[in-house]
């Protein structure tokens, strides 16, 4: 049983109690009787339905008072912060975000180099165009959001990437598909890549108690191994060889393997430009199985190949967060999580193959 680490005194629970009963404020003496009650040891649901209060919110009054002491569980709010600007302000206001960077509208004065909107630079614009200064950073977020922004994560893309290769590759694949639906329509469409697992930990957020750090003990090495994975798009069921060792040999076996699991079908294999994709070793696999047929995707464009939502999956099942001690272990247990699950892929719905493979029936 979690031992709780928040306790009163009893000289901290009687100047809660006496700040309750000289509190006008019916929502400040809500948030001295619920803190006075959980420093007293009233579990979590008792006093939720004595107070009427949420667990976050009990959570948060509990820090402000451990922070603060009683002053800590005053309002201090004026008020009116909503109505500082006035409509016709706020329609200018999200005119400039829509059309400004921070840095084009700020300067240098700006956070990182400007390209994305926080907290800090939007109050420094409102300051600077209106005089406006918002008590809580609450406010600031409220009114990015009432500008149609959110709070997101950004997407990581390799500088190397080009667009316009992106755009050919696309409007290749689109002739292709067509081609294959109507001379070859029982090809096998896959999708490879590599992935590489390590026995030390990777780290995904989890729920934990507010004020607590958990822990993953992980190992200190940099133990690992390879995987070569490939995914049929029409099935999503996984074709997986692990390898310690990535190089046009290991590739060409792979290849092999793939051959054997599809011993009459054409095969169409979609994969990126990595230097052991190449090589003599591969290229005599291609010359003597002129049924297998590879595409190279654009530089820089992983987003587009099916198979790294595939690893993605597998991690966050897997080796996020694990504890195995043993990296055959670990290792047994991704490949068997790739090869028992299937691996839904929208790539072929998008492009309409199915429908133009029902045209040329």
């Amino acid at each position: 049983m979690r031992q709780r680490q928040f306790t009163l005194t009893e000289r901290q629970a009687s100047e809660l109690l006496n700040a309750y009963y000289s509190c006008q404020d019916v929502k400040a003496k809500t948030r001295y009787q619920a803190v006075r009650l959980y420093g007293l040891g009233y579990t979590v649901k008792q006093i939720m339905e004595i107070c009427g209060c949420s667990q976050p919110s009990l959570m948060e009054w509990c820090r402000a008072y451990r922070h603060d002491g009683v002053s800590g569980l005053i309002d201090h709010r004026r008020g009116g912060n909503r109505a500082l600007l006035t409509p016709s302000q706020s329609e200018r206001l999200q005119t400039l975000l829509d059309g400004y960077t921070p840095r084009q509208l700020l300067g240098q004065d700006v956070w990182a180099d400007g390209q994305f909107w926080t907290v800090a630079d939007l109050a420094k614009l409102i300051a600077r165009e209106y005089k406006v200064s918002y008590k809580s950073d609450t406010s600031y977020r409220e009114l990015l959001d009432k500008c149609d922004f959110s709070y997101q994560r950004p997407a990581r893309q390799y500088r190397s990437r080009s667009e316009a290769k992106v755009i050919e590759f696309e409007e290749a694949l689109e002739k292709q598909l067509l081609d294959i639906a109507q001379d070859a329509p029982d090809t096998v469409i896959l999708a490879e890549d590599e992935a590489t697992l390590y026995l030390q930990a990777t780290t995904k957020a989890v729920w934990y108690w507010r004020g607590e750090t958990p822990i993953i003990k992980s190992d200190p090495g940099r133990a690992c191994v390879h995987f070569y994975g490939t995914l049929d798009l029409r099935t999503g069921q996984e074709i997986v060889m692990q390898t310690s060792t990535m190089n046009a040999e290991t590739t060409a076996s792979y290849l092999e393997k793939l051959l054997l699991a599809h011993p009459i079908q054409h095969l169409l294999l979609f994969w990126d430009r990595a230097p052991w994709h190449r090589g003599p070793a591969v290229q005599a696999i291609l010359d003597a199985n002129p049924r297998l047929q590879c595409c190279f995707l654009p530089t820089a464009a992983p987003d587009l190949n099916p198979q790294e939502h595939v690893w993605k999956a597998a991690r966050e099942a897997v080796s996020h967060n694990h504890v195995v001690a043993k990296l055959d272990t670990l290792a047994d247990r991704f490949e068997t999580y790739l090869k028992s699950t299937k691996f839904p892929c929208s790539l072929l719905e998008n492009h309409g193959y199915d429908r133009i493979c029902m045209m040329f029936r």
